[in-house]
């Protein structure tokens, strides 16, 4: 991946209204594949100390439509159609990143993985994701 599509990456990301509330940052990132870092906010904790659900299900979902947008040399014209979710340990807030690959790319339908992990590499969550084309 060339730093000029990187830059695009990015930018997709800054430009997207709902990164103003979570502050998710590029990470890792590769064909196909992209790392976002997660910071913690006060904002999403929930009763009992740990970081809200709905926190690791946009970073699932960010990480795989900026994979997607990797995949397909910038297009981010996919949406979600389903998002499944597993939590298996809480975070404590703390920071996490979250992982996301293409699993397979088709003209209408993408599917995806992606995994969220605190900074020891414990997995926190797991997702499965399908996305289509918008507009379709």
């Amino acid at each position: 991946m060339t730093a000029v599509a990187r830059e695009a990456i990015e930018q997709l990301l800054a430009s997207a209204a709902f990164n103003a509330y979570y502050q998710f940052r590029v990470g890792a990132l590769g064909d196909g594949v992209c790392t976002i870092e997660a910071p913690f906010r006060d904002e999403f904790e929930r009763p009992g100390g740990v970081v809200s659900g709905p926190v690791f299900m946009a970073a699932a979902d960010a990480a795989t439509w900026l994979a997607i947008a990797a995949r397909l040399d910038g297009d981010g014209a996919w949406v979600t159609v389903d998002l499944k979710t597993a939590f298996l340990r809480a975070a404590r807030r703390e920071a996490f990143t979250c992982t996301a690959r293409v699993v397979k790319a088709g003209r209408q339908l993408i599917y995806g993985v992606a995994e969220c992990v605190r900074a020891d590499g414990t997995l926190l969550t797991h997702h499965t994701l399908t996305y289509a084309r918008a507009g379709d």
